[in-house]
């Protein structure tokens, strides 16, 4: 257990994970591909280990790309640019992404959709690439104005952003989709992505209002996150990146992720416990607080400086994650711990 009240051994915990960082980047590095990916393993059980298979995708990419941004380490530069281009590779007419990537046998199956759109048009715009998306994203709304996932011309649309969205879409994945009413699917963590892009204005109120009721709910209201905190993870993060009407969940979130802590001061896994510190950081929750999951984290780092591969989404494989999307997780919750 980590002791906080000694200069001492604040100066050995800081060394502690500055070292566990380094090494944490060293993975990073090495396992970057060569064209710009982070990889994302899909499996049939939730210890991705059944049927595991490698899953080409930019959502990982992008979630590793905002995490590592909080490290200061000088190989993040050309790790960041890497990434960047294979994200700008894999971008569709109108600026829209898909999950799978144009590599992936089953990149026609799915149609692009707001959660990668979202996610990766933020990275983008992190590094002053701007995207000419939004009406479009507007276009895919709910009549009380909450965000569809899945794209797909929409009754209520404009007829020019109709028409755009059909020629960005497959027909038979339309088809699909809408024979399984899965078309219609409303996700309150895709919301949070979209707020993440798109930030606070009139347009995105109803995701905000969303948010705030889904908070207070103990049932999970996404299809697609493996557990609650990641949603909290993403709340926050559209909250700490400029939609501050979200501070109205921070009360019930941390509450909420108070109650999560183990015995070992985790929240269950590496991948949980990053989710959870990141999270208390957002909402700018007192970092002392950290000290014994901050310990835990360091203690389950491998000595190839990664973190286990966890499944942080779901969906037909059944599960999907990788060691590369937890340890940038684990860079993050850190590297920020040490701010």
């Amino acid at each position: 257990m980590i002791v906080t009240d000694s200069k001492r051994a604040l100066h050995v915990r800081r060394k502690e994970i500055e070292h566990a960082l380094l090494a944490a980047i060293d993975f990073l590095e090495r396992s970057q591909l060569a064209y710009g990916e982070f990889r994302t393993y899909a499996a049939s059980d939730k210890a991705l280990n059944a049927d595991c298979r490698f899953d080409s995708s930019p959502f990982v990419t992008s979630f590793v790309l905002y995490s590592i941004r909080f490290c200061q380490d000088s190989r993040i530069r050309a790790m960041t640019t890497r990434g960047l281009k294979f994200l700008c590779a894999e971008m569709e007419r109108n600026g829209l992404w898909r999950y799978w990537s144009s590599r992936n046998a089953l990149h026609d199956v799915l149609p692009p959709d707001l959660d990668d759109t979202s996610c990766i048009s933020f990275i983008l715009n992190q590094h002053q690439q701007t995207l000419a998306n939004r009406e479009l994203i507007l276009a895919n709304r709910t009549r009380d104005g909450l965000f569809y996932t899945w794209l797909a011309p929409r009754a209520a649309s404009a007829p020019h952003w109709a028409n755009e969205i059909r020629r960005a879409t497959n027909t038979s994945a339309r088809t699909l989709f809408s024979i399984s009413g899965t078309l219609e699917n409303v996700d309150c963590a895709v919301n949070a992505n979209v707020l993440l892009y798109l930030g606070e204005c009139r347009e995105t109120q109803p995701a905000i209002d969303f948010l705030k009721q889904s908070t207070s709910k103990e049932t999970i209201c996404s299809s697609y996150y493996a557990d609650r905190i990641a949603l909290y993870y993403l709340l926050s993060r559209a909250y700490y990146n400029g939609v501050p009407s979200l501070e109205e969940t921070r009360d019930a979130v941390i509450q909420s992720i108070i109650t999560r802590q183990v015995r070992d001061r985790s929240f269950g896994n590496a991948l949980l416990t990053a989710l959870a510190i990141c999270t208390w950081l957002n909402f700018n929750q007192p970092q002392s607080a950290l000290d014994g999951a901050v310990a835990y984290l360091l203690r389950t780092q491998s000595h190839v400086g990664s973190w286990k591969r966890i499944p942080m989404w779901l969906g037909p494989a059944s599960y999907y994650g990788s060691e590369e999307l937890t340890t940038a997780l684990c860079v993050e919750a850190l590297s920020r711990y040490l701010l």
